[in-house]
């Protein structure tokens, strides 16, 4: 997009856009000196909502305004280029995506289509979703972002420009100045109460960054007519050196991206928000019009759609071959961006944009349609084969699918903000529900979830019904408002809860505590409470800590070897298997050792030799990701927690019956 404005160029805004997408681009391929570049989002949102609205207040106060029109300016400007971008990364895809990946990846290509790809990737945004290097389309996030804001925006502006009776642009600027507060508002809000994060994808969240760029457009426009405030020095060198610097130390520094959009936000906003109102340095031989400075930013647009597919396919291709990925290869990742954003600017966005005798609206309409009808029919074939296994060799199969199952009973499993699917409080498991029968309570985090059905089975070969009280990224503990003051709330009240549901009732007698152990004076501390409740606790030990992807290590290692891998043991290192924390462990629950309620099972003793630990064994990964067991072969932890409820039942029984002896 020409940063064009009441018919000027505007040489300082294309530089901006210039710097916006170098630093995108630097921080995304993790280039030393990019640490904060990921606000040059911010940046071209600001400029965005400068130049739309600017755009739609210019041609309502002209009476020339027509929605139609403003939105296929828009489409003739986004759509061909990111339409070309999609296919080229679906036809990439084919050869280097495994299936899983590939049917994700083909949803998040509609999705890119049809501008939605925000809510999509809100969806997928969470502790199981799949890593960002490996969504090719993950930033098209933004440009879904925009179009709904081009969507919104006119509607909302040409309404109350038409419902105004007097001072049409004031109306219109009050209405902007109060959608601002309230979606900053509700940025603050969600970027510290929503633990999933989804609210970066988030329009409302987002919103108040490309309005703070329309206010100053409406504010220019009402300054144009004499009817508005002035404020000189807002238009002057020291107020455009400000915005620069501050844009300037934002991505130098190495702000946190976990709570983005946040109160931090404001610094690029307000470095961007200055930049363009201060209008300086806008002559062509100003060091803004270097002619390098503004070729970037013609070309921006383009670079930005182009750098993230080919680095996560130069990834994905260079890893499963053993490169590293270093400077070098990073350099000719960027050189490849420019080349193909050069030859996308010329051949793509500059057709589109200037042969409108050819590339009608009804050309541009149909052919979309085309486009999207196609892709939905791809995306069919695929859901039916699962991704055109096919494509790959058969002996990476088998890692692919421990990677497609997902936490056992994902319905009953709470996300990181305590909501789940399923309406009742604790889902059920193992035998029906008796009453005044034993049962048992799943107590933990995704790391307890996923011994759900070999506990189930147990449970259901016993007679034993159970409940899930199970929540992501949260560890059971005992809240404490000191030592746990820096937890997630929801993840405080949830254990909270759980207590208090365990302790008001006699059943169920039996706790099963299981989680992303850290902390072992944590893991006493509940075990002591629970002990002196009357419960059988049941503690899950830490199992292994590979450090790295080893359903995705097992497909490179195949690749590499060009034939299957039947089984791969690896060194049982103190890292690997958590030996100091294990021990930690053992060591605080030591006290209770003459407790026959207090029982430890070891899953780590399934797969584990003294010497080594088997990741895969008989064609069969032992983990789906990092750390987490694969679902394929899970039942093979069955035995340990048989035995587990064999002793915590006779624990109960005893209870029930003192004269029982052992």
């Amino acid at each position: 997009m020409r940063s064009v404005t009441a018919g000027t160029f505007r040489i300082d805004i294309n530089a901006l856009r210039a710097l916006s997408v170098v630093a995108v681009v630097g921080f995304h391929l993790q280039i030393q000196g990019f640490a904060g570049g990921f606000v040059g989002v911010d940046v071209f949102l600001v400029i965005t909502g400068y130049l739309m609205t600017g755009k739609a207040l210019t041609d309502l106060n002209q009476d020339r305004f027509s929605f139609r029109s403003f939105t296929l300016a828009r489409m003739r400007r986004i759509y061909p280029a990111l339409a070309v971008t999609v296919v080229a990364s679906v036809v990439a895809g084919w050869f280097v995506t495994m299936p899983l990946e590939y049917n994700k990846h083909l949803l998040q290509a509609l999705s890119a289509l049809t501008f939605v790809s925000n809510l999509a990737f809100k969806i997928d945004h969470g502790y199981f979703a799949m890593a960002a290097q490996t969504k090719p389309l993950l930033h098209t996030w933004s440009l879904s972002v925009e179009w709904q804001f081009y969507i919104l925006m006119p509607l909302v502006v040409g309404f109350v420009w038409r419902s105004a009776a007097k001072s049409r642009p004031g109306t219109v600027t009050l209405v902007l100045w109060m959608t601002t507060v309230l979606s900053f508002a509700w940025c603050l809000w969600t970027s510290y109460s929503d633990a999933t994060g989804s609210s970066f994808f988030s329009l409302s969240a987002r919103a108040w960054e490309p309005l703070v760029g329309g206010l100053i457009a409406a504010a220019e426009i009402r300054s144009r007519s004499d009817k508005g405030p002035k404020y000189p020095w807002l238009e002057s060198p020291v107020a455009a050196a400000a915005g620069w610097a501050l844009i300037g130390a934002c991505v130098l520094y190495p702000l946190s991206e976990s709570h983005w959009p946040g109160m931090l936000t404001v610094l690029p906003v307000l470095g961007a928000a200055l930049i363009v109102r201060a209008r300086q340095w806008t002559g062509n031989r100003s060091l803004l019009g270097i002619s390098l400075v503004q070729r970037l930013g013609d070309w921006s647009y383009s670079i930005y759609l182009w750098h993230w597919p080919i680095w996560v396919f130069a990834l994905s291709w260079l890893g499963l071959r053993g490169y590293s990925i270093l400077l070098p290869q990073k350099l000719m990742m960027v050189l490849a961006t420019v080349a193909l954003s050069i030859v996308s600017y010329r051949y793509v966005e500059q057709p589109f944009r200037m042969r409108r005798d050819f590339w009608t609206p009804r050309k541009m309409l149909l052919s979309s349609g085309a486009l999207v009808a196609c892709l939905l029919g791809f995306v069919a074939l695929a859901a039916i084969t699962e991704g055109f296994p096919r494509r790959m060799p058969e002996y990476v199969w088998p890692a692919d699918e421990a990677r497609r199952m997902n936490t056992p009973r994902d319905d009953c499993f709470r996300n990181s903000n305590s909501v789940k699917k399923a309406p009742e409080e604790y889902c059920g498991f193992g035998a029906a529900e008796t009453a005044g029968g034993p049962s048992v309570l799943l107590w933990g985090d995704s790391f307890a979830n996923q011994y759900l059905e070999p506990i189930s089975a147990a449970a259901l070969a016993h007679g034993l019904h159970g409940l899930i009280a199970t929540q992501s990224a949260c560890r059971p503990f005992l809240d404490d408002p000191v030592r746990n003051a820096g937890d997630n709330p929801h993840c405080r009240a949830f254990n909270r809860s759980a207590m208090d549901f365990v302790r008001s009732h006699q059943e169920p007698g039996i706790i099963i505590l299981g989680g992303n152990l850290a902390r072992a004076l944590e893991i006493s501390t509940i075990v002591e409470s629970l002990l002196s409740a009357g419960k059988t606790v049941v503690v899950i030990m830490p199992f292994l800590n590979p450090g790295f992807d080893v359903p995705q290590r097992w497909i490179e290692n195949q690749t590499r070897a060009g034939h299957a891998i039947r089984e791969w043991k690896v060194e049982a290192t103190p890292e690997l298997t958590q030996s100091s924390l294990r021990s930690e462990i053992g060591e605080r629950l030591n006290e209770y050792r003459g407790n026959a309620r207090l029982i430890l099972v070891d899953p780590q003793s399934v797969i584990c030799e003294p010497e080594d630990c088997y990741l895969v064994r008989n064609g069969q990964v032992n983990m789906r990701d990092t750390g987490h067991i694969s679902n394929v072969n899970a039942i093979q932890y069955e035995a340990m927690f048989d035995t587990a409820f064999s002793s915590a039942l006779r624990m109960q029984n005893k209870k029930r019956n003192p004269k029982i002896a052992d």
